[in-house]
């Protein structure tokens, strides 16, 4: 129940003082009947739902004291309690590829594996999110929430374009071809609110551009950045800005706010939309009775945009992780009340139909949802959790430094003054160092089970 779209990045230069004031240790709270929860949510009623079903109705043991803290800050404030030896008992993080790791590397995390056989989590969470948050063979923390990449429509909009929702290369470039010549924005697209959202197109670039099995391979250091497959789809997907198929135009793009995107999607105006699925929190306020219009919203798999690439790849990412602070008092309280967060799935459930909350990659069946759930909802989180066609989201399995990297890039590339070859020669320049440190989340085969 947090703001999906933070990615902060920890710099290189924030760790080393972190790990310069580790000395102190001073323990992150003595009394253990209280368990310490620090978490960003968005707004007061957010918070006003999770104190009530998830810190009041914690049956123990121990207490529950929740802080809420900014998406701004949150990280920072965290950061620096645990460089003194203090902090909250449950540490948050945007994830393995951001925090998890340096973190781990520092110390500042337990091994979970202990109680990971105490509370069976082995068979109660997706086997791949287990996997991507071990850190060299040791569970160090445990998702909170998942996500996945889209392709949002507005039907009304698709009707009058007389194309199909796209599901291959050939038909999404006819999708924004026709969209173009009557007028509308092709996608609506814009970073302007956050600059993160460059890597949502890089994901879709490679894994839909050039293909999961290639990403695969790449993560695993058996093939290059700089392979073909990898430039052609870079160079392919850019082109799409060049053409002003994404926002309208790539000066667009740069000034383009959220609220502009769902405006242009509900009123007609843009023919798609390609974001996470953190958007079924968003787009409500804009489409029906509550944004004041008759306009309807839904959701598609992304279409292939390579040669040879599946047309239902499911890109998978953790939105949210969470530990337990190593310097904590209340270690195995603390265990009992991270159990209760992210398996207790009447209360998460119920979470995602009353306010849209992102649940933790546990496994759900279409029967685990009540009457009140909104069948967009039902279908791709029961979708998600059996999916075999997985793509590879650059939050949850590219190292830190190697995302970074693509995020702050990528608009070099987009403007022109980087070309695609040199673009993923800066991915395979970086990913190769952190790869020999150790620094790679653990992916899952493609094709593996997911539920």
């Amino acid at each position: 129940m947090t703001i999906t779209r933070r990615r902060f990045l920890i710099s290189s230069g924030a760790l080393t003082l972190l790990g310069g004031l580790a000395a102190c240790n001073k323990p992150a709270s003595s009394d253990p009947s209280v368990i310490q929860f620090w978490n960003n949510l968005d707004n007061q009623d957010l918070v006003t739902y999770f104190e009530k079903h998830f810190v009041d109705a914690y049956p123990g043991p121990g207490k529950v004291k929740f802080s809420n803290k900014s998406t701004d800050t949150i990280d920072r404030l965290i950061q620096t309690a645990l460089a003194a030896g203090s902090g909250p008992d449950i540490i948050v993080t945007p994830g393995p590829s951001t925090g998890t790791t340096e973190y781990t590397k520092a110390g500042y995390l337990v091994d979970l594996d202990s109680y990971a056989a105490k509370y069976d989590w082995d068979r109660t969470f997706a086997s791949w999110a287990l996997d991507a948050s071990r850190i060299d063979g040791k569970l160090r923390t445990v998702p909170t929430q998942y996500e996945t990449m889209a392709f949002y429509f507005n039907p009304a909009t698709v009707d009058k374009l007389g194309v199909p929702v796209p599901r291959t290369q050939a038909e999404f470039e006819a999708y924004c071809t026709e969209a173009q010549g009557k007028g509308l924005i092709p996608v609506a697209a814009g970073n302007a609110d956050w600059k993160g959202a460059n890597e949502w197109h890089m994901v879709v670039a490679l894994n839909h551009g050039a293909g999961p099995a290639a990403v695969y391979e790449a993560l695993q250091g058996k093939l290059a950045w700089t392979d073909p497959v990898f430039v052609d789809a870079v160079t392919r997907y850019t082109g799409y800005f060049e053409r002003g198929w994404f926002g309208g135009s790539v000066n667009d793009y740069f000034t383009n706010k959220f609220s502009i995107q769902y405006e242009q999607l509900a009123g007609g105006k843009a023919a798609g939309l390609i974001s996470g699925s953190w958007e079924f929190a968003y787009l409500p306020s804009y489409f029906g009775a509550k944004a004041g219009n008759d306009a309807k919203w839904d959701w598609a798999a992304l279409p292939s945009l390579g040669r040879d690439v599946p047309t239902d790849v499911w890109d998978l990412a953790i939105g949210q992780s969470a530990g337990i602070n190593a310097k904590s008092g209340n270690v195995d309280n603390a265990a009992a009340y991270l159990n209760f967060l992210t398996t207790g799935k009447t209360a998460i459930l119920q979470a995602l139909v009353d306010q849209n909350a992102a649940p933790p990659p546990i496994k759900i069946a279409p029967g685990d949802f009540g009457s009140g759930a909104d069948p967009r909802t039902v279908r791709l989180y029961t979708t998600l959790s059996t999916a075999r066609t997985i793509g590879y989201t650059t939050w949850t399995f590219f190292p830190q430094q190697t995302e970074t990297y693509l995020i702050d890039s990528f608009e070099k590339v987009i403007t022109g003054k980087l070309s695609a070859a040199d673009y993923c020669a800066g991915i395979q320049e970086r990913f190769t160092a952190e790869l020999r440190a150790g620094k790679v989340p653990t992916a899952p085969k493609p094709g593996v089970q997911l539920s």
